[in-house]
């Protein structure tokens, strides 16, 4: 009898962690969908450069790593990146790499540069002929990171970029702010910044996929 118990008792622990779990799990937003996050420059090709000298490439790094920490931990997603550390990596590498992973989306990292220092402002592009969830996408990060930057809004716009030409799933490229204006720049050296730029990122994805 006491055996028997013991049995039931296990059963129904067994049974309650189990829907604890698949509560838990179904909490994720992105649960089963794989991103692809690509820091763009690194290596001997910087980006835009602040006048106090950081580089894009730095920022681009920390935000995507930003990003994928938010679309693993918070989202439950699985994410490839395309730049793990300072190196170069060819444009043509970045699209083969995300064509090959059959990711759901693809999110390339930005900044942006200006030769008149007082520019600033953010905005998000698809390619020129996007198919309707690029655009989606490209709208919902703008809205967000708008939130975020309370910078300029300088649109969500089409461009003929070539990670976003050639990638075979729906692709943006975020340009969060200008790092060539100097208060951004001192706001970009600030991790904390940096995390919510790509938190608010995310929170663009989240909306985009709960379409």
């Amino acid at each position: 009898m006491r055996k028997r118990k013991l049995i039931i008792l296990y059963l129904t622990i067994t049974l309650i962690l189990g829907v604890q779990l698949t509560t838990a799990a179904a909490t994720k937003p992105l649960a089963g969908k794989k991103f692809v996050v690509d820091a763009g420059h690194g290596g001997w090709d910087p980006g835009a450069v602040g006048v106090n000298g950081l580089t894009e490439k730095q920022i681009n790094l920390r935000v995507a790593q930003s990003l994928r920490n938010c679309l693993i931990e918070y989202g439950g997603a699985t994410v490839v990146m395309t730049r793990v550390d300072d190196r170069y990596i060819s444009l043509q590498s970045r699209v083969a790499k995300a064509n090959t992973s059959k990711a759901e989306r693809f999110i390339s990292i930005h900044h942006n540069g200006s030769v008149n220092p007082a520019h600033n402002g953010t905005s998000v592009y698809s390619a020129t002929h996007a198919r309707p969830q690029s655009r989606d996408l490209r709208d919902k990060v703008q809205k967000n990171l708008l939130k975020m930057t309370k910078l300029r809004d300088l649109g969500a716009n089409s461009a003929n970029f070539y990670v976003l030409r050639h990638t075979t799933m729906p692709a943006i490229l975020t340009e969060a702010s200008f790092i060539t204006n100097p208060q951004e720049e001192k706001k970009l050296r600030n991790p904390e910044y940096l995390w919510r730029e790509a938190y608010y990122i995310y929170r663009g994805i989240v909306e985009h996929m709960g379409d």
